[in-house]
């Protein structure tokens, strides 16, 4: 039995549930009640409940956000079938490979990452546009290509198909070669043995993976907003936003739209988690690695294969950014005359808005880097740990944040603090960016400070606990030191991907300020190229640094 287990009625462990509990309320519940009361109570902002689901009807009725509606789960399932289509290419690919080789396309594919889908479209753009870099190497106009439903889903795909290809390239590593050897055996061509053994095996897996890609895909809004309103191209989240920009504002019909992409994104996200607990098994002890394989055609093959790949999903757009960042003007093509330092001297000038920009995410960064390393130890304590009453509902807000996309958790917000009846409210605030980047930031050190918690045997608080130390002493001294590292890890982490935030930062940011995501938004609708894409590459060198260095500490101190 845990020492912990007579004191769960005690005063600290409750009182740390109840703090718990109210901050990711605070953070995350109230908005999404209010997203849910807003939806079925149009005038709930009047503190009225009359015309339950009215707004229903009329959302429904529209052709244009069933039309919107029906685009989001086209684009994700294309996006979602490409990405897992290659990702099983490419897994298997990876198997018949060296580790020397194989390593260099791991690293290499996790570039996509670092690189923000808004930023990536724009570099697509540069590439692709009419007078663009294909159009001035090779004269070919692809503009037509990628301001089209196949465009967004190539986009997309190159960014998102790593998600599914290094838990597919795991798993045919786990399954190894003795399966393959023995269908040999038995007499089983290669096409029979990958549909009939090694597709079976690997399901589970393409399965869980290619759920988070369509999630993603549901909730991306650069993408979709950049490409697709060059051609009609709309999506539930394209919809919101333009609910809540253009004249006359309809709070209602966003919440509506709101509560149904909630309603997705949970969905699948719940049954995300059922089949990765369902199929998760300890085989990797069970089965033999794969062998390299010893045909240099296959291996030939396959080298050629993730070269190309790499070349759109890596290369390409990191020469489209770098090169348009350089360029003094768009119109003046790709040559040496051409490029400049200029964009970058502009960038840190005193004068220039991007280094106001570049402070107030920094600031945001760090605020929020902090907070969610310590709301995250808490919480990570009290689920594992402490394990009071009501640890359902504390557990169940703790997940929360993974199932809400970032553009319904704006209207949340808005719906949740934009009221008169509030005295005092961090709406129209820099305020209100620190409590969205803290709820969308909250999963990734709940998740590594819990796992880490668990890794921690009980026994290091019992043998405190022997020599007389209460619990506070226990956390002090024992505990927190440990999880220290992991805190700093997560913290790195969230710090990186805060400082790109686009959604919450457009919907939210009050007038006159600037992000560093805005700004590279802004820049680019106005035609400033230049100045867009040397912030973009600020902002992909800062996420590098420190995602990296987060992902260091995190496999030094949790194993």
């Amino acid at each position: 039995m845990s020492m912990y287990s007579s004191a769960r009625g005690a005063r600290l462990p409750l009182a740390l549930n109840s703090f718990s509990i109210l901050l990711l309320t605070l953070v995350i519940g109230l908005p999404v009640l209010a997203v849910i009361l807003f939806a079925i109570f149009p005038r709930f902002n009047e503190l009225s409940f009359t015309g339950p689901f009215s707004n229903f009807i009329p959302q429904f009725q529209d052709r244009h956000l069933l039309s919107a509606a029906v685009n989001s789960l086209r684009l994700a399932l294309s996006v979602t079938l490409m990405s897992v289509l290659f990702s099983v290419i490419l897994g298997w690919m990876r198997s018949q490979m060296t580790m020397l080789s194989g390593r260099f396309w791991d690293v290499l594919f996790l570039v996509p990452f670092l690189i923000p889908p808004y930023i990536g479209s724009m570099a697509w753009i540069q590439m692709f546009q009419f007078n663009g870099f294909f159009y001035q190497w090779f004269g070919i106009d692809l503009s037509g290509f990628l301001f089209s439903f196949s465009g967004v889903v190539f986009v997309m795909t190159m960014h998102l198909f790593p998600l599914v290809y290094f838990p597919a390239a795991n798993a045919f590593r786990v399954i190894g070669q003795r399966y393959t050897d023995v269908a040999k055996i038995y007499g089983a061509g290669p096409l029979q043995t990958a549909v009939s053994i090694l597709l079976p095996l690997i399901i589970p897996t393409l399965l869980a993976s290619g759920l988070i890609v369509f999630v993603l895909s549901v909730e991306e809004f650069g993408t979709p907003d950049i490409l697709g309103s060059r051609f009609g191209f709309e999506v539930m989240v394209t919809a919101i936003e333009e609910k809540l920009t253009d004249w006359p504002i309809d709070l209602p019909g966003a919440s509506v739209l709101s509560l149904i992409l909630i309603a997705i994104a949970t969905g699948i996200y719940l049954l995300q988690v059922a089949i990765s607990r369902k199929y998760t098994s300890s085989v990797e002890d069970q089965t033999m690695e794969a062998r390299p394989a010893s045909q240099p055609g296959v291996l030939l093959c396959s080298h050629l294969f993730f070269a190309v790949i790499a070349l759109f999903a890596v290369i390409l757009p990191l020469f489209a950014i770098l090169s348009s960042s350089l360029m003094q003007t768009v119109s003046g093509g790709l040559h040496w005359g051409n490029l400049a330092f200029d964009a970058y001297r502009d960038l840190f000038s005193p004068d220039n808005d991007a280094l106001d920009a570049i402070y107030t995410s920094l600031t945001l960064a760090v605020m929020t880097a902090l907070i969610t390393a310590l709301a995250g130890m808490l919480i990570a304590f009290t689920l594992i740990r402490l394990k009071p009453k009501g640890k359902m509902l504390l557990d169940l807000l703790s997940l929360l944040p993974n199932a809400v996309p970032a553009m319904a958790l704006s209207v949340g917000l808005i719906l949740t603090w934009n009221q008169k009846f509030l005295p005092v409210t961090p709406y129209n605030t820099i305020l209100i960016l620190l409590v969205a980047y803290v709820c969308l930031m909250l999963p990734y050190p709940i998740r590594m400070l819990t796992s880490a918690m668990k890794q921690q045997p009980d026994s290091l608080d019992e043998s405190a606990a022997i020599y007389g130390a209460d619990l506070i002493r226990i956390v002090r001294t024992v505990l927190f030191p440990l999880m220290v590292p992991v805190s700093v890890a997560a913290g790195c982490i969230v710090f990186a991907i805060s400082t790109r935030e686009l959604v919450a930062s457009l919907i939210l940011a009050p007038a006159g300020t600037e992000t560093v995501a805005t700004y590279v938004f802004n820049q680019f609708d106005q035609g400033s190229v230049s100045s867009g894409m040397a912030m973009s590459l600020v902002v992909i060198l800062v996420s590098g640094v420190f995602i990296s260095l987060g992902q260091l500490l995190a496999k030094k101190y949790t194993g």
